[in-house]
């Protein structure tokens, strides 16, 4: 079953998760809205935007134009249903490693949040963010941390009593699901990568590396998931196209 197909059989269920209220959707949208400018202008595509959370934040935060794309078709009739109509976004079928519909140096900035682990092919959808971007345009992205949420990592406690990730498989490349079959990476599975094949996916795409943030848990994550008080759940970085 291809991504998108996967990711519409879970919308309801997913967009019905971050509508409870998420500690690590709260955490990981901080951190983007942290990396982009604080006085948005200009266009922007949000790639991989599901049910558009950050897509209306972008939009909120004064983005003139604001471009939903995501292979889900699921997820995009979710995110236009809570898309009030006055933001100035639209919403687009699309593949992320190709951004068809968008047009080449036409925007002033890219985001993904939570959605570079989905996609198969990575340098692939960088360099048609690269390509999209207008020269000096910037890149904002939100990658589940790779180094503490790497295939099958197991919660232990250490000689002190606090919380930690035990790792022991980080440095194989693969997708894999976790053992909880009611979280999301348990219903829709991820691609591991180490640390080094982001940063040199990036360079290797012309976009330069300007800002990087382990951000810490929020409080309702803190709360969900008392191990990230501890470790980064998420690694955040901005990038800008040479």
């Amino acid at each position: 079953m291809r991504s998108g197909e996967v990711w519409s059989e879970i919308a309801s269920w997913y967009d019905a998760l971050l509508e409870a209220g998420s500690g690590p959707h709260e955490t990981a949208l901080a951190a983007l809205l942290a990396l982009v400018p604080e006085k948005l202008r200009g266009s922007v595509v949000d790639v991989g935007c599901g049910q558009g959370l950050a897509t209306r934040a972008l939009a909120e935060r004064g983005a003139d134009r604001v471009v939903g794309i995501d292979a889900s078709e699921g997820m995009l009739r979710i995110a236009r249903e809570r898309t009030a109509v006055d933001l100035p976004i639209s919403y687009h079928l699309d593949d992320a490693e190709h951004l068809h519909t968008c047009e080449d140096a036409s925007l002033d900035g890219a985001t993904c949040q939570l959605a570079l682990m989905d996609i198969a092919d990575l340098p692939a959808v960088l360099r048609s963010i690269r390509r999209v971007l207008k020269p000096g345009g910037w890149f904002a992205a939100v990658i589940g941390h790779p180094c503490f949420l790497a295939p099958h990592a197991e919660t232990r406690l250490t000689t002190d009593g606090l919380e930690g990730q035990l790792i022991a498989r980080y440095f194989e490349e693969e997708f894999w699901r976790s053992r909880n079959p009611e979280g999301i990476r348990g219903k829709a599975g991820n691609y591991h990568r180490p640390l080094s094949t982001y940063l040199n996916a990036l360079i290797q795409a012309d976009l330069q590396l300007e800002e990087v943030l382990e951000p810490r848990a929020s409080a309702l994550l803190s709360e969900q998931q008392s191990v990230y008080r501890n470790v980064p759940i998420f690694l955040a970085f901005r990038a800008c196209a040479i």
